[in-house]
């Protein structure tokens, strides 16, 4: 019968476990969390994400301070929330990432991982397009009320003309929106999930092959 060579994660699993116990006459240590590449990298990019989100946060507290309009406040209070969801939700990601150990069932708990990662960005689609056109708006009257000089966005709701101008504008960039949130995603976190799938499948694979 021949023998499939060994993918990057059994590589890593036997690597690391002859690095544990060197002496087979040796009781085995109790087993640490040991990080996979994969997961080393899954967790580098949601830190990263999560820095760039609670950065972002601080930018919108801000102009949340600086910003007497009520109009403003309230897109800009719409956007903080969105970007404190979105963190709130990546916390259950990364705690789960850090508790990989080669001595529990992979297989359950690559698919686990694998699962929480696509209801993730469900929750960010999802919640995007409600914040994506309120942050073009917001956007678009902060614009105009320091193009105007006018502190009160509410004084550009008596324009029907800027008004509609306001709708087209988020209109048209709604699909810029879509664009680079899908090119973010593919640049990003999608490597993540398209490793873990291969990783479920070859783990799926094993175990058919083991039946």
């Amino acid at each position: 019968m021949a023998h499939h060579p060994l993918s990057e994660f059994d590589l890593e699993a036997a690597w690391k476990s002859a690095e544990s116990n060197p002496d087979p006459k040796r009781p085995s240590k109790v087993p640490t969390p040991v990080p996979t590449p994969l997961v080393r990298d899954a967790l580098r990019r949601q830190y990263a994400g999560i820095a760039f989100s609670i950065a972002i946060t601080a930018l919108y507290l801000y102009v949340l301070a600086v910003t007497p309009s009520w109009i403003l406040r309230g897109g800009i209070l719409v956007l903080i929330t969105f970007n404190v969801a979105v963190t709130l939700k990546m916390i259950p990601l990364v705690r789960r990432l850090r508790q990989l150990r080669m001595d529990q069932p992979l297989h359950q708990f690559a698919t686990s991982l694998l699962a929480d990662f696509k209801d993730w960005h469900r929750f960010q689609t999802y919640w995007a397009g409600i914040a994506f056109p309120i942050s073009a708006i917001t956007g678009f009257f902060l614009g105009g009320t320091v193009g105007a000089q006018e502190p009160d966005a509410s004084v550009l709701l008596m324009k029907p003309k800027l008004l509609l101008t306001a709708l087209g504008v988020t209109l048209a960039m709604m699909p810029l929106m879509i664009r680079l949130t899908r090119w973010m995603w593919k640049h990003s976190y999608q490597k993540d999930v398209q490793r873990l799938e291969e990783w479920v499948a070859e783990l799926n694979s094993e175990e058919s092959a083991q039946d």
